[in-house]
């Protein structure tokens, strides 16, 4: 395992690159923007800075929403930086600059930056520049130095080709994901070929190609510096891809296209989540030697030291749904060895039986009271009737919810059409066995079985379950052994969620780090659940105070509940109440306690790192959160920090604590 800073304890700062705040960067956070972070790391003590994704995502601010694996985002460039800037007229050069300026003022005042408008005015600028100094030379004839650099980049990168004639064509259909596409909707080599040497198409190809070029160039040169500096970078690789992607347009074999991602319900979400991104065909990666996701982690090697695996339990085993489904509820675990018709048989489940717990069965009069007056409209479209009785199943023609939701009713007919559509005690899977729903116990049809029927059925279940979870670890086992043997990057995980048994086995096998959220990290099987001591985390691990689908930790000291049980942990039982304030002086003692653990590596987002000096604003803590998970809307992965890097630099009473931290830990 290869660490960054070899033996030493590795302390840092995890921040979305977009909150980064400087007096030349354009309405957000830019790659040139790196060094001047990583030169006050270095003053303070730190030495690792952790980003979230940087790939390019459209119009989406989610960072997790990408239209490609290998394209960086253009909101990230520094337009000023441009070598095509040499080539314009002095008088274009100077209205362009004149422009910059403006932009910079107008955009650099709120305390959250507008994704949408940052890409609209970077990209009319990159249009500009690219018409005025076109590296393909006047006729597209590739001769000009720049034209020639631009033809190197896209022969040693396969991917940017798929990529710049994809977004080519989502600019000809306005935006539209390439599944509403009337043509082209078929992505392969041989079309994109094609495209690529269509004459009208050429200058679009050429300018997303001529903007990755760029893009790569100043992130790689930042990450030069970042490293001559004694500072790591760690980014963070999403284990999913958006659906309206080039991967998912070119790629085709490498996803299932039937099944999309998600999580089980849980206290957060009745039904779960359906995050629409689908799943992997491992089956076809593995016969391929996992060349798609091999290429991914090289990609990301020429800029990082380190990676974070995002969702490092979908490796094992991910919540899938079938694309019918619009939540989570119906989703399963896959892969998974499910039961068999000839297994159900022997615990007293014939064809019949099955029937009954796998398909919902509602009564005419249950149909009457929940339909009223429409059902004889609705009954012909929604049911078939089980020969001469008066009991229905759904329709073949109802695949899934969203064929329920397509139909338009009353909000009230709609959602008991889903409830009863929902209500199902055994799922099949794609290979024609079945598993248990997550609610599998709440079917109205199961709780009609009798108590030894159910005994045997789960005794079933919980043997089912102990081998799925050998076949999870094998797995996990096989594919992040791939990933870890690609790079001399450090892998770590996000091991977050509901975990099963085999992931902290191979994760501690591996040498792989696990997180550890001190809040949420506890002994759940212990009486009382207590925290876990953080002297007793292991060393191969990150310990992160907040992360960015949590509160910051002022957020979680002031307004939510748990900080007591913390308290005492950090302060050793001492007879001491637990401060309702997360002043300064509670945070240095709190940030104490926690580089006191034993993990590897300790990362603290820098809004919380503000919070150890009274100089800084003080806004609501709130305002201070990267996102809230099940939420979309424009507060969402738009936080900038409230300061300049500049002003930071210039901020030595700050610099002064966290050296004395950095030292201390």
């Amino acid at each position: 395992m290869k660490y960054p800073h070899g033996t030493a304890r590795i302390t840092g700062v995890l921040v979305p690159l977009a909150a980064l705040r400087s007096t030349t960067s354009i309405g957000c956070g830019e790659f040139a923007d790196l060094p001047d972070l990583a030169r006050w790391c270095s003053a303070t003590g730190l030495n690792l800075i952790q980003l979230l994704p940087v790939n390019d995502t459209g119009g989406e601010s989610s960072p997790y929403s990408a239209l490609s694996a290998y394209a960086l985002h253009p909101v990230y460039i520094r337009i000023q930086d441009l070598p095509e800037l040499q080539e314009l007229s002095p008088k274009v050069r100077a209205a362009l600059e004149s422009q910059l300026k403006k932009l910079h003022q107008e955009l650099d005042g709120p305390e959250r930056f507008d994704h949408g408008r940052v890409l609209a005015e970077k990209t009319a600028l990159l249009r500009q520049i690219f018409t005025e100094a076109a590296p393909e030379g006047p006729e597209g004839t590739d001769t000009t130095p720049a034209g020639k650099d631009l033809t190197a980049f896209v022969r040693a990168n396969p991917w940017v080709k798929p990529y710049s004639v994809f977004r080519a064509l989502k600019d000809a259909h306005q935006g539209r994901a390439w599944t509403t596409w009337e043509e082209h909707r078929q992505g392969d080599q041989a079309l994109v070929d094609k495209l690529w040497r269509r004459a009208s198409l050429k200058r679009e190809t050429r300018f997303y190609a001529w903007v990755q070029m760029r893009l790569a160039r100043q992130f790689r040169e930042a990450s030069r510096e970042v490293a001559r500096l004694g500072v790591a970078l760690k980014g963070d690789i999403p284990i999913l891809m958006n659906q309206d992607s080039v991967d998912a347009w070119f790629n085709r074999e490498v996803f299932r296209p039937d099944l999309r991602a998600g999580a089980p319900p849980d206290m957060f979400s009745d039904l779960g989540q359906n995050w629409g991104f689908p799943i992997y065909n491992w089956d076809y990666l593995e016969s391929q030697d996992y060349a798609w996701w091999r290429e991914r982690l090289r990609q990301a090697a020429q800029y990082y030291q380190a990676y974070r695996i995002d969702h490092v339990l979908g490796f094992f085993r991910i919540w899938s749904i079938p694309e019918r489904n619009v939540s989570g509820t119906l989703g399963f675990f896959w892969p998974q060895k499910g039961l068999t018709r000839d297994d159900l048989g022997q615990v007293g489940l014939d064809a019949g039986r099955l029937r009954w717990l796998s398909e919902p069965h509602l009564r005419g009069e249950e149909l009457h009271q929940g339909l009223g007056e429409d059902l004889p409209g609705l009954i012909t479209t929604l049911f078939e009737q089980i020969d001469q009785e008066d009991l229905f199943l759904f329709s073949p023609a109802i695949r899934g919810e969203a064929d329920i939701i397509a139909l338009g009713l009353p909000a009230g007919q709609q959602e008991w059409l889903l409830e009863r559509y929902r209500d199902r005690a055994l799922l099949e899977l794609p290979d024609g066995t079945f598993a248990p729903s997550w609610f599998f116990r709440d079917c109205s049809r199961y709780q009609t079985l009798s108590p030894e029927e159910r005994a045997r059925i789960e005794e079933l279940l919980d043997r089912r379950g102990a081998e799925n979870n050998e076949l999870w670890a094998e797995q996990g086992r096989t594919l992040l052994k791939f990933m870890q043997n690609t790079t001399d990057m450090l892998t770590c995980a996000e091991d977050l969620g509901v975990v099963p048994e085999a992931v902290p086995r191979v994760l501690g096998e591996l040498g792989i780090l696990s997180l550890l959220i001190p809040r949420w990290s506890h002994y759940w099987d212990q009486p009382g659940e207590p925290l876990i001591p953080l002297g007793e985390y292991p060393e191969a691990s990150v310990c992160a105070p907040s992360v960015h689908d949590t509160s910051t930790l002022r957020g979680w000291w002031e307004d939510e509940s748990g900080r007591e049980a913390l308290w005492r942990e950090i302060t050793s039982g001492e007879d001491r109440p637990c401060p309702e304030q997360f002043t300064p002086e509670v945070a240095l003692e709190v940030y104490r306690g926690i580089l006191a653990c034993s993990s590897r590596i300790v990362v603290f987002q820098l809004q919380d790192l503000f919070a150890l000096t009274p100089d800084l604003p003080r806004k609501e803590s709130r305002q201070d959160r990267i996102n809230v998970p099940g939420t979309a809307n424009s507060f969402n992965w738009t936080w900038r920090m409230p300061l300049t890097m500049e002003a930071l630099q210039d901020h030595p009473r700050l610099q002064e604590v966290l050296r004395d931290l950095a030292a201390r830990s």
